[in-house]
């Protein structure tokens, strides 16, 4: 399995035009997007491509930051030196954005206490730089719980269930495999739409294949393969 190969699926192009959206000042649209799905759908990797081929601060979030913590590592992606406090640590990531505008990606997102939210808008509202979030479900919410953070919010994209012409697109350049549309439906139900457990599959399915020396697939060895390697989920 090629594990470097990224296929533009239909999450990833909802993404890059949204995001392209957000960063346009020839729209008048700048603000927050909101990126959210289940865990698996591929959020990160698709962020991590964009932010690689565009520019832009990432940063993802650990559990249980306090404001200190969290300006301190947004700072530290900028490469700013420690500040005596989060209220001057602010100001240096403003001045930053101030003269090198650029867009921030906050992945698990759903992690932050909505006041760090409050402070991005902080960022946002003084520097016109646009800020993404990315997060499971509950940012949703998270987001909606105050009007003026909600009230930025200009592009939301739902990653929704990987889907079955991307099984195959992957199969055949991650692994040199062909699919069979039937067993593409079964891969993507067995997987429960999770791009992490279709490379799973997918992994074993090319194992598979290489033992009988095919390269076609079909729902007898995905249901196989499925049992050995899902055999953790109920």
């Amino acid at each position: 399995m090629d594990r470097t190969i990224f296929i533009e699926t239909s999450n990833v192009t909802k993404f890059n035009t949204a995001i392209s959206s957000l960063e346009s000042t020839d729209n008048g649209e700048l603000g927050f997007a909101l990126v959210y799905g289940q865990a698996g759908r591929g959020k990160t990797e698709t962020t991590l491509t964009y932010q690689a081929r565009n520019g832009g601060i990432f940063l993802r979030v650990r559990q249980g930051w306090t404001q200190n913590a969290f300006l301190t590592a947004l700072a530290g992606k900028m490469n700013l030196s420690p500040a005596r406090s989060a209220a001057a640590c602010k100001d240096r990531i403003i001045d930053r954005l101030e003269d090198e505008p650029q867009t921030i990606y906050v992945d698990e997102a759903d992690r932050l206490h909505v006041d760090r939210i409050e402070d991005l808008r902080d960022i946002h509202d003084e520097t016109g730089s646009p800020i993404v979030l990315i997060g499971e479900r509950e940012l949703h919410g998270l987001l909606g719980e105050r009007r003026r953070i909600w009230s930025r919010v200009k592009q939301v994209v739902e990653f929704e269930k990987v889907a079955e012409e991307d099984v195959a697109i992957l199969a055949a350049d991650a692994a040199g495999l062909d699919v069979d549309p039937d067993a593409c439906a079964q891969i993507v139900k067995k997987a429960d739409g999770d791009f992490r457990l279709v490379w799973t599959l997918l992994a074993g399915l090319e194992k598979a294949a290489r033992a009988r020396q095919t390269e076609q697939i079909n729902t007898k060895m995905v249901e196989d393969v499925a049992k050995k390697a899902l055999n953790w989920r109920r």
